[in-house]
């Protein structure tokens, strides 16, 4: 989508558990759902997130101090979580539920469930690709049965892996676990569809600023540890692709394409995406790294933000393009209910 909002007035609401910077409810702002509260407990995901969203109400607290009936909470059309992935990632200790982490997804429902009758339409939550496989696939019908058990359509049809450089235009091989449920008190059936997959990406060069020199803190002074190894794999392979630094080595990436952009971005270049401009070799930008997660550039963070957060809560967010596919497809459903309860054909 183009990203302009849609509507402006919209009947229908979005609450977002674990938000970090927003990127669900620009998703779902963009396709005219208001948004009714956040919440996340990060300091610098709050900041940011309220320097975007002033407008919002967010509840800057541990999930597990939230109660739907003392924060007066307001019942939503729709509740987005993407929880914590740590427990059930192929690069963390995959402790899953053993995990104080992984258990905040017990919290969610425990929130669905105060509800009550009201509890929210729909429910859509982002992890990473290995929640399906955890241990044996046991961690996953667990959470199957979870949300069965609050009142919602949920099986195997309901969940999917979608890989960003697929499903959008933006280049970045990036692949989440998409899990969509349906409220039995107001949908017959389950009818959610993910959409399908995108024809073409566009070319890399579109999200990066390669007509000006970026900030020199930025740039790998070629004489040091970091500077030669990126020197000498440039060197060896395309000087136009994506490199990374992974601990002690430099890889390419031959696709055209963005190395997932991680929450460990950060410190010494490690993981962060790297290219060679005119003006010598660097690591993207916050900014270019935000384009590349469907953020426009009207986003920013707040003045004197650390850069090592600011990549970090990039990192952690949902790419803002994919997920405005997911929302569109649950307005189409929220719509064909409403012209059901007046009496109208589906």
């Amino acid at each position: 989508m183009a990203g302009d909002e849609l509507i402006s007035n919209s009947k229908y609401t979005v609450g977002s558990l674990f938000a970090g910077i927003g990127g669900f409810c620009k998703a779902f702002k963009t396709v005219g759902f208001q948004i009714a509260w956040a919440n996340d407990n990060d300091l610098n995901a709050t900041n940011a997130y309220g320097h975007n969203f002033p407008e919002v109400n967010i509840l800057e607290k541990s999930i597990k101090d939230i109660s739907v009936l003392k924060d007066n909470i307001q019942n939503v059309d729709v509740l987005t979580a993407g929880f914590p992935c740590q427990p059930f990632s192929l690069a963390g200790n995959r402790l899953g539920f053993k995990d104080d982490r992984g258990n905040l997804f017990f919290e969610i429902i425990r929130i669905v469930k105060e509800f009550g009758k009201d509890r929210p339409k729909i429910l859509v939550m982002e992890n990473v690709k290995n929640l399906i496989s955890h241990d044996s696939g046991k961690t996953i019908s667990r959470i199957m049965n979870e949300i069965q058990a609050a009142g919602y359509w949920f099986n195997i049809n309901n969940m999917k892996v979608l890989n960003t450089r697929n499903y959008t235009e933006i280049p970045q091989n990036r692949e989440r676990l998409y899990m969509v449920a349906l409220s039995w008190e107001v949908f017959d059936y389950n009818s959610f569809v993910f959409p399908p997959e995108e024809e073409a990406i566009k070319d890399l060069k579109c999200f990066l600023d390669l007509d000006k020199p970026a900030e020199q803190e930025f740039y790998f002074c070629e004489e040091t540890k970091y500077g030669r190894l990126f020197k000498d794999k440039i060197e060896q392979g395309d000087p136009g692709a994506i490199y990374q630094l992974r601990r002690t080595y430099v890889r390419e990436n031959k696709s055209q394409s963005v190395f997932t952009l991680t929450a460990n971005m950060g410190g010494g270049g490690h993981n962060v995406p790297v290219i060679k401009d005119k003006w010598g070799i660097r690591k993207l930008t916050p900014l270019e790294c935000l384009r590349l997660q469907g953020f426009k550039d009207d986003f920013s963070f707040p003045e004197n933000m650390a850069k090592t957060h600011q990549y970090r809560l990039i990192g952690n967010a949902v790419t803002v393009d994919l997920v405005e596919k997911i929302a569109l497809e649950c307005k189409k459903l929220l719509d064909e209910v409403g012209r059901n309860e007046n009496g109208q054909v589906g």
